[in-house]
């Protein structure tokens, strides 16, 4: 009887290294740096200068085209990011001098990103309600609403981290299946945020580190705008690697949730 138990007992989900995930992620990073600067320098140096030129339009009248420039630069991360994320997992590199590709595989890699950052949306929302000027009169009501707004915020936040892994599988043309994901990363939100933090932690004390040095020297700011989108670019290829590796060791090779979908037993997500 027990045996039979212990059979159906569902298995420990696997634990995540965040350490050695991170240190591969920078390894491979400068290992591969020449493959990287291939692969990303044109959607890169496009993706910095719309960056760059829509932070500097600070005036009202130039809200229309900084919206323009900020849209544009979105439709290029999806470039950027959808050829590390192959690079790292299946090892495919495009030909050629340089990769300027935008079809249905960074077209899911924008959609999925965009429903992810939705999940946040309903706690926003509902917060802001309860903080707006204009409604001081709710009283209780108002708490209320605020507390539930963080609520679900906090919700909202716990499953886009998550779900942030089937970022690198829709890169690696996977399914979007949410539930194996939740499954596999079951125990390991802390671990994955962890990871993300400490892959990102050095762009925000590079950035600081600018930002002060143009107060004390009364730099142009623009200097430290395209400094910070220079190094940020490759921090960000930093954070794809440490999802591309989390995915990887929690997920599987590709071909996982394509696998798992074929099996009669399991739910169509």
């Amino acid at each position: 009887m027990s045996d039979f138990l212990d059979h159906q007992t569902e298995p420990e989900p696997r634990k995540l290294d965040v350490l050695a995930a991170a240190r591969e992620a920078y390894h491979g990073a400068w290992a591969h740096f020449g493959e990287m600067v291939r692969l990303i320098w044109l959607p890169g140096i496009l993706y910095m200068a719309l960056s760059v030129a829509a932070a500097l339009m600070q005036e009202p009248r130039q809200e229309g085209l900084r919206f323009l420039l900020e849209l544009a630069a979105l439709f290029l991360w999806p470039i950027i990011a959808v050829g590390w994320h192959r690079f790292v997992l299946i090892g495919d590199a495009a030909p050629g001098r340089f990769h300027l590709n935008f079809g249905r595989r960074e077209a899911r890699y924008l959609m999925v990103s965009i429903l992810l950052g939705l999940l946040a949306m309903p706690g926003l929302l509902i917060a802001s309600i309860s903080a707006a000027p204009s409604e001081p009169s709710l009283g209780m009501a108002g708490s209320l609403i605020g507390f539930l707004g963080i609520l679900l915020l906090m919700v909202g936040i716990y499953y886009y981290v998550r779900l942030l892994l089937l970022l690198p599988a829709v890169a690696v043309d996977e399914p979007v299946n949410t539930r194996l994901i939740l499954e596999r990363t079951r125990g390991n939100f802390w671990r994955l945020v962890a990871l993300v933090v400490i892959a990102g932690m050095p762009l925000f004390i590079i950035v600081f580190v600018l930002a002060s040095l143009v107060v004390l020297f009364d730099l142009p700011p623009f200097i430290v705008f395209i400094a910070a989108a220079g190094v940020s670019v490759f921090f960000m290829i930093v954070v794809v690697a440490v999802l591309s590796i989390a995915y990887r060791e929690l997920i599987g090779p590709p071909g996982t949730l394509a696998f798992d979908l074929d099996q009669p037993e399991a739910p169509l997500t």
